[in-house]
């Protein structure tokens, strides 16, 4: 009986990791629900490249390694990663296009891109049957995506340096503003400063500093101590 079921077990497992459709059925279920997993936890947050762009992107590349395996059994061709190579540099242009620099020199849609790299990687490795990996990357993406988030915004939140965006009313109040941190040990460093107008001297600024403390701050106590000064239209660590 135990050999039986050994058998058995053996065969199943020969099945999944040959390309037949009983292997390639699976291999694009488990694309389609852990790329649709992982992308549903940003569709929930509103953010780009949520439930169905990472649910596609894991498909295609999946399909995409099979694809090649299967040209190489028909063909005899020496290399059957061909087509999987061309997914991870094609999915760098469906990335870099998520990444966007704001009116603030804030950089936006870094962790998009790299989501839907590694998630076209996972899906290669579920197309070429490497389970284990695709499991192990899936568990790695959901961990770093979901959990490691707070982490994240624990150490943005208490920081030494932190960088804001500011608008003043005129130059003058940009001055004071560098004034009160001096007074309050605290340094000014990568100033960048735009003026709405450029003909007027006393038209409104937009500024984007770092600003450096002796000790971790909370964003909250930066806003209330810096924000309350006068001349200050808009205040925002970026």
């Amino acid at each position: 009986m135990k050999h039986e079921v050994y058998q058995t077990l053996h065969e199943l497992y020969m099945m999944l990791y040959g390309l037949n459709f009983l292997s390639a059925f699976v291999r694009l279920f488990l694309a389609m629900l852990l790329g649709g997993i992982l992308g549903y936890g940003r569709e929930k947050k509103h953010l780009p490249a949520g439930f169905r762009t990472y649910m596609v992107v894991c498909l295609g590349s999946a399909l995409s390694m099979m694809v090649g395996i299967y040209v190489t059994d028909i063909t005899g061709a020496a290399d059957a990663s061909r087509i999987g190579a061309q997914v991870v540099s094609g999915i760098s242009f469906l990335g870099a296009g998520t990444i966007l620099v704001t009116r603030q020199n804030q950089v936006k849609g870094l962790t998009t891109a790299a989501g839907l790299w590694a998630v076209a990687c996972m899906g290669l490795a579920l197309g070429a049957g490497f389970y284990s990996g695709a499991l192990i990357c899936f568990a790695a993406l959901w961990v770093s995506i979901q959990i490691l988030r707070f982490v994240d915004r624990r150490l943005l939140t208490h920081a030494k340096t932190v960088s804001i965006y500011v608008e003043f009313t005129k130059v003058s109040d940009l001055s004071a503003f560098v004034a009160f941190a001096g007074s309050n040990h605290c340094t000014v460093s990568n100033l960048e400063m735009t003026r709405s107008n450029p003909t007027d001297k006393d038209a409104a600024i937009s500024v984007t500093m770092t600003l450096h403390f002796a000790e971790p701050t909370e964003h909250a106590h930066i806003v209330e101590t810096y924000g309350s000064l006068d001349g200050i239209i808009v205040m925002r660590a970026i």
